[in-house]
This record gives structure tokens, C-alpha cells and sequence, in this order.
């Protein structure tokens, strides 16, 4: 029984956390294991890229066309992605929502989180 408890204290301890940095626990999750590897000497993608075409993000169906590690493409060119928040976030105010469609700035794409107060979570 004891071992039961101590996994529902981890899960709570990892939700919490995850809650701290603003993200889901299975990013927090993910940026635990991408820096142990990258701890350990193996090569982490940080950086991810889009496929741009005449200024547009290329899409395959619904979704854009992304890469951690692009290739090079004769429909066009990849541009890396930067995250970005609508509003300045705390994550003991504010809540991340679901990103907004990646838009072309420049020599970059934009992926927008919208930022609500968390008084708003219900509104």
C-alpha cells in the first residue's frame, strides 16, 4: 500500500511542477528526458522548423509541416518556429490555451499561445 501512495505523490509532485512552467505534464516530461540526454552528451533538437512556401506555412491536410531536423525541400524553405505569449505569463495568474495557427513573421514562423487570467478558466 505504501508504494501505491508514493506513486500518487510523485504524480501530484510532476502535476504541480508541470503547472509551474505553464505546461502540460507531458512536455514537463519530455524537457526532463531531453535534458537528461542532452546531460549525457546525446544531440537534443531543440529548434523546430516549418515548411514555408510563398510566404505561407505549407499544410498536409489540417496540419503544418514541421521538422526537428529538416531536409532540404524543393517546395520551399524551412524557417524555425518561435514560441510565443499573447500577454506576459505567470503561471500562478495565468493559463497557456491551445496555440494559435503558426504565422510567418519575417525569417521566422510564430506559434502564439493566447495567455487568460486564470479567473477566466470558466468565463
Amino acid at each position: 500500500m505504501a508504494d501505491l501512495s508514493f506513486r500518487y505523490a510523485r504524480a501530484d509532485l510532476l502535476r504541480s511542477a508541470a503547472e509551474r512552467r505553464g505546461v502540460s505534464v507531458t512536455a514537463f516530461l519530455r524537457s526532463i528526458a531531453d535534458a537528461a540526454l542532452a546531460a549525457d552528451g546525446f544531440p537534443v533538437a531543440e529548434t523546430q522548423y516549418a515548411l514555408v512556401v510563398d510566404g505561407e506555412v505549407l499544410m498536409h491536410g489540417d496540419h503544418p509541416v514541421m521538422s526537428y531536423r529538416p531536409a532540404a525541400d524543393d517546395r520551399g524553405e524551412w524557417l524555425p518556429i518561435e514560441n510565443e505569449d499573447s500577454s506576459p505569463f505567470d503561471p500562478a495568474q495565468h493559463w497557456r490555451l491551445k496555440p494559435l495557427p503558426l504565422r510567418v513573421d519575417g525569417e521566422r514562423v510564430v506559434r502564439t499561445y493566447p495567455v487568460v487570467s486564470k479567473s477566466q478558466e470558466h468565463a
